[in-house]
């Protein structure tokens, strides 16, 4: 029964490698028929970032198509964004350990540093304030792979994970995934987490105001106050919003990220030490 188990479970994911080959084929021929963006698409426009390469859109001009590849550089996705800012994936098709690098692989392996976030926004933003290529992983259990991967094809790269402060989510669901999802992916390759840090009041939840529990939330029981104070937090979540909503703006931004760089590169370069000793000894 065990031997007839395992043989089924190969079979099925023989099958859905097969179906994501498929997929993945019929992307590349479609990508052939859209627009590389030149002017911001509407998605472009609400989060303030400027049009970079490798990035597409329709005959229309109205949705952003953003491909995604894995580490060797095949592409096996897309995400659709629409012009309300809902994203859809497309159907089929293979999104673990697939990410989109800002400018394309080549200018990533020009970085002097790893940066990974979350959504396509978020990674825009900080590369328009660092100068160079960085990585939208597109979602929070995405970032450890990605980060695994390309960790792998970049050794001698110091990483940072550029993480969302989901404290909305701690509040209404009692965890915060896109901080802890950040955390596990530095643990993972040595590399260093940052959050985006808001101005006073941007993000902190009204200390007037009875706190929300998830059980609260889930019932429906909370007030309209405590229902708009939830609204505002989740405005303030990502480097996007530090960047584009904060009064702190892109100066924050860089500031912020900047420090968790250099912290993150003196830790490779720790390490680095450590193991030169460690060699020399023998």
């Amino acid at each position: 029964m065990q031997n007839i188990a395992a043989e089924k479970k190969q079979a099925r994911e023989l099958e859905q490698e097969r179906i994501y080959e498929q997929t993945a084929v019929r992307l590349n021929k479609d990508l052939f028929a859209r627009l590389p963006v030149v002017e911001p698409t509407s998605y472009m426009k609400a989060k303030g970032i400027t049009p970079q390469k490798g990035v597409y859109t329709d005959g229309e001009g109205l949705e952003t198509i953003i491909p995604a590849i894995d580490a060797k550089g095949k592409q096996w996705t897309v995400q659709y964004v629409h012009p309300d800012g809902t994203k859809r994936f497309a159907k089929d098709s293979r999104k673990e350990g697939c990410f989109h690098a800002i400018g394309g692989l080549d200018a990533l392996a020009k970085a002097p540093v790893l940066v990974i976030g979350e959504g396509y926004a978020t990674a825009s933003s900080l590369s328009q304030v660092l100068g160079y290529s960085t990585v939208a992983a597109f979602d929070s259990g995405n970032v450890s792979c990605v980060a695994r991967d390309l960790h792998e094809k970049f050794p001698d790269k110091a990483v940072v994970i550029a993480g969302d402060d989901d404290r909305h989510l701690e509040m209404t669901l009692g965890y915060n995934p896109g901080r802890k999802k950040a955390e596990e992916a530095a643990k993972a390759v040595g590399g260093i987490s940052v959050f985006p840090v808001f101005e006073h009041g941007e993000q902190t939840y009204p200390s007037e105001l009875d706190r929300v529990t998830p059980e609260q939330y889930r019932n429906k029981t909370i007030s309209d106050q405590q229902a708009a104070a939830l609204e505002k937090m989740k405005q303030f979540t990502d480097f996007n919003d530090l960047s584009e909503k904060s009064v702190l703006g892109k100066d924050g931004l860089l500031r912020q990220v900047s420090s968790a760089i250099d912290e993150a590169i003196e830790k490779k370069n720790s390490h680095a030490r450590e193991n030169q000793k460690e060699f020399d000894k023998q």
